[in-house]
């Protein structure tokens, strides 16, 4: 009996440690953090398609539509290399720019024409092409030149600024080939002048409408393009835009084209809104009869463009689950957009969606933003988005659980 009575205190001492782990053992996890929640499927991308393209293409040989910072987005006819006439000249007026920039309100270095300039100018007045007077020891900025070619075409002053800037005719061609090989252009060629009068300057529409978008993109040629008319030019009181849609139906610029080789060209930049941004939209012409004709006959092009944009739905909000999270404990949260996600874009277009679900606190309640929904136009640089939420908030483990996953 005696025996028994010393075992009991050491009885009582072992079912002591033992409450006494078991309580730090629950105590530690209960208090252990939650793991992260983890999306079922983190990213995941929605593909819709707007309605089909509209646009009103003209009688022309070739024809193309592009959007500033985009890709072409449609072309008409068989693109093949054809005389560009006088839409030369945003060629001439970009490889000059390269070599030596302007930045606005800029004149830039003078030009000291000479009697080779008088030359060319007889030249071309010969050949009844567009000229402004010149005269030997005649000066005339950059800014001005780039008027003078832009605005009434000049000839002339198309091949004096590119003699200016390159030493050469020839040297002007090779650097000017170059460039357009540099930009991928493999259907533009610049041949032996610089305003386009010869026809073996040749181009395509696709080709076109790539050069009117870098010309608009560069501050200067946008701004002397959407002139109306210039003064200052010396020997002369005023040019005029021969561009005689400037102002028509948002058209900002750009360039004309006429020879008898190339019959009509026209390249036309217009502006429009888009998801509440500006959008230049640029159009080109080659093979028309005449210059009219090219011009008149991009009025209904430019115009369809114009509303060739239609607003797509994405995400309808109150039928939104874009995602859903796995409680290791049980059960599942669900994943939403917080509002309806529409987009305008390009009709013929596909809209691309993306969802990014973040990881997420097991703390986190109904409506607390966890990821985004972003679309990006294939036609346009622009994207969106909207953030995704939980609809309920991510629910308590029970005790039980705790207790039975230490190592969460």
């Amino acid at each position: 009996m005696k025996t028994n009575a010393r075992r009991h205190p050491k009885r009582r001492l072992s079912a002591l440690v033992v409450i006494v782990l078991l309580a730090t053992y629950s105590f530690w996890t209960v208090r252990q953090p939650l793991p992260l929640l983890i999306p079922s499927q983190s990213t995941a991308s929605i593909h819709t398609k707007a309605t089909t393209s509209a646009l009103v293409w003209p009688t022309a040989n070739q024809a193309s539509v592009g959007i500033v910072g985009s890709p072409i987005l449609e072309s008409h006819g068989t693109q093949t290399p054809s005389p560009m006439a006088s839409t030369t000249k945003i060629i001439t007026a970009l490889a000059v720019l390269k070599l030596k920039p302007l930045d606005l309100n800029q004149q830039g270095p003078l030009l000291t024409l000479s009697g080779a300039d008088v030359d060319i100018y007889n030249r071309y007045v010969a050949q009844d092409g567009s000229v402004v007077p010149v005269q030997a020891g005649e000066q005339i900025s950059e800014y001005q030149a780039l008027q003078a070619i832009m605005l009434p075409s000049a000839n002339n002053i198309a091949d004096s600024l590119a003699i200016w800037a390159y030493g050469s005719l020839g040297a002007y061609q090779t650097a000017a080939n170059t460039y357009l090989a540099e930009l991928g252009l493999k259907d533009t060629h610049v041949g032996s002048d610089a305003s386009g009068l010869a026809p073996d300057s040749t181009s395509t529409a696709q080709d076109l409408v790539k050069l009117g978008e870098l010309a608009m993109q560069n501050p200067v040629l946008a701004q002397i393009a959407g002139q109306s008319t210039a003064t200052g030019i010396p020997l002369t009181s005023s040019v005029k835009n021969v561009n005689f849609l400037l102002g028509t139906s948002n058209i900002i610029g750009l360039k004309t084209g006429n020879s008898d080789q190339a019959g009509g060209v026209y390249v036309s930049a217009s502006k429009t809104t888009v998801n509440n941004k500006p959008v230049t939209i640029v159009t080109a012409l080659v093979g028309t009869p005449d210059l009219v004709s090219a011009v008149q006959g991009s009025l209904p092009l430019i115009r369809s463009a114009q509303a060739n944009f239609s607003s797509q739905s994405i995400i309808t909000a109150q039928n939104s689950v874009v995602g859903t999270y796995t409680q290791p404990w049980g059960g599942d949260v669900t994943a939403i957009a917080s509002k309806d996600f529409t987009m305008s874009t390009w009709n013929g277009t596909t809209l691309n969606a993306k969802i990014k679900l973040d990881k997420i606190p097991a703390t986190t309640k109904a409506s607390q933003p966890i990821g985004k929904v972003t679309a990006q136009h294939s036609s346009l640089s622009d994207e969106s988005s909207v953030p995704v939420i939980l609809k309920n908030s991510v629910t308590e483990p029970s005790v039980w659980w705790r207790l039975t996953h230490p190592l969460r």
